[in-house]
């Protein structure tokens, strides 16, 4: 007996009925029998999986360009290809057979015409390490095709700035990477160009050009009458070597430089994406590359004092060009005003002539030697004294006398060879008289050889180090000199500064 229910829609009560099922014991073995769940077999074993994992587009390339790597590609005919994020699968065999040959063309140094779309593939190759045996060796790669290419392809060059970059990082190779990324103006409005300012300023002042100077500064100086009506020439040479100067003057000052002196954030740490827009499995390196940014550019007081060194420049520059009217709020301390003016003053300071270079003839030296003898020869000397006069004439002509005289002055002389490219190029820019300079700061009575050598050539001692300092900031990016002594941390390096 079974009891059946059902709802009414209208009122949802419930009627209930009874139902008989008792029937004969056939017809009850067979419902029971029809109702039996049958035994579910193993699925593993009968049937495929519902769905297999596939290779993603960037990893099927990256597996194709490996079996590329060493093909060699046969003279072919030029094939039009344009395809947006191209692959090998996107080209025809017309394309493959020109892809291939074009690619080993530019292999051996030569670039012919192509598609953009071509040269894409082959800086995906260059990405995932196909086509070089080590990471430098694919940086120039890349930066040859850009070379070759750029101009043809203006749209290279966004991508080209951010994936060369990219690579420089995930290969931590020690390039400097702001001539890549002024390369390109999206580039630059990046958090690369952050990352590069900073470098520069830390460790690399002296390479500190007008440009990277102007994205820290207020004034729009390309718009100054000054810089319109010839100027221009000046301020770009000059605005780097007073900035350049003031960092030194307040490292030695302070101890700190310019930017650890007004930058006082700590940055941030951002997760850069890699080979943005490329063809590239993550795999490889990773999806990002982490960076910590200092962001100079968005630093106030930073940006303030570079627009006041920047401003007072101008007006000094102003000055000594007999330029007239005067840029005005510029907020200095004095001491820094006086440091850029003396500086500036001594750039725009005619140089002495030097004294007249005095050589000896050997030529001529041996002909009034042989024309002593034959004038003795001819003489009968009766007088002793007047024998003793000419020997001691031919003594004051010859050679070893005359070398004898020289010897109280002899030369300066700086062995370089085991030093640093920039301290190499530091001496070949010192005239003797730096030289005699900096060879007497190393000895105890430094203050009256300074004199004498001042003297010996005619200008003051103040003005003879400055000079030297000045060489030593455009070239190792520091001041050797301090006071009348050389800076304690380079004494080293003048060792085999000799006489």
């Amino acid at each position: 007996m079974v009891m059946y229910g059902s709802m009414n829609p209208d009122n949802k009560s419930l009627d209930f009925a009874e139902i008989d099922i008792s029937d004969d014991q056939d017809r009850s073995s067979a419902s029971i029998q029809e109702m039996i769940i049958p035994e579910r077999e193993n699925p593993s074993a009968q049937q495929p999986p519902l769905f297999t994992q596939e290779l993603t587009k960037e990893r099927r390339f990256l597996l194709q360009a490996r079996d590329f790597a060493d093909r060699e590609g046969e003279p072919a005919a030029y094939a039009p290809f344009m395809s947006y994020w191209p692959t090998y699968e996107h080209m025809s065999e017309s394309q493959c057979s020109w892809y291939f040959y074009w690619r080993s063309e530019v292999r051996m140094g030569r670039y012919p015409f192509t598609d953009l779309s071509y040269i894409f593939v082959y800086l995906y190759e260059l990405i995932h390490g196909v086509g070089w045996d080590k990471p430098d060796q694919g940086y120039e790669l890349m930066v040859k095709i850009w070379d070759a290419y750029g101009e043809k392809y203006p749209k290279l060059n966004g991508y080209m700035a951010d994936w060369i970059s990219d690579f420089v990082l995930v290969h931590q190779l020690d390039l400097p990477l702001m001539d890549i990324v002024t390369r390109s103006q999206s580039a630059k409005a990046g958090e690369l160009y952050d990352l590069e300012l900073t470098r520069l300023f830390t460790y690399e002042p002296s390479a500190l050009s007008f440009e990277h100077i102007l994205t820290l500064s207020d004034y729009d100086v390309e718009r100054s009458k000054f810089y319109l009506d010839g100027g221009k020439a000046l301020l770009e040479e000059y605005v780097p070597k007073v900035v350049i100067l003031v960092d030194s003057f307040l490292q030695k000052t302070t101890g700190k430089k310019l930017v650890d002196t007004f930058y006082q954030g700590r940055g941030k740490w951002i997760e850069r994406y890699l080979f943005r827009s490329a063809i590239y499995d993550a795999d490889m390196y990773g999806r990002t590359f982490p960076l910590h940014i200092s962001q100079l550019r968005k630093c106030p007081p930073l940006r303030y004092y570079i627009t006041q060194l920047v401003r007072c420049t101008e007006n000094k520059l102003r000055e000594l060009q007999h330029f007239k009217g005067r840029l005005r709020g510029v907020t200095l301390k004095q001491e820094t005003e006086t440091l850029i003016a003396r500086f500036l003053d001594k750039e725009f300071t005619p140089q002495k002539p030097a004294g007249p270079i005095i050589s000896i003839d050997p030529g001529r030296l041996a002909e009034l030697q042989k024309d002593s003898e034959e004038v003795r020869s001819m003489l009968t000397v009766e007088d002793v004294q007047s024998v003793e006069h000419v020997q001691s004439v031919e003594e004051k002509l010859a050679p070893d006398h005359l070398d004898h005289h020289s010897g109280s002055d002899q030369e300066i002389v700086w062995d370089t060879s085991s030093l640093d490219e920039e301290w190499i190029l530091f001496a070949r820019q010192l005239g003797q008289v730096h030289l005699e300079a900096l060879y007497a700061l190393k000895s105890e009575d430094a203050s009256f050889s300074l004199d004498r050598i001042a003297e010996k050539y005619g200008t003051m001692p103040a003005l003879l180090l400055d000079e030297i300092n000045e060489f030593a900031m455009e070239t190792i990016g520091d001041l050797v000199v301090d006071g009348e002594s050389i800076a304690e941390e380079y004494i080293d390096c003048f060792e085999l500064l000799q006489r």
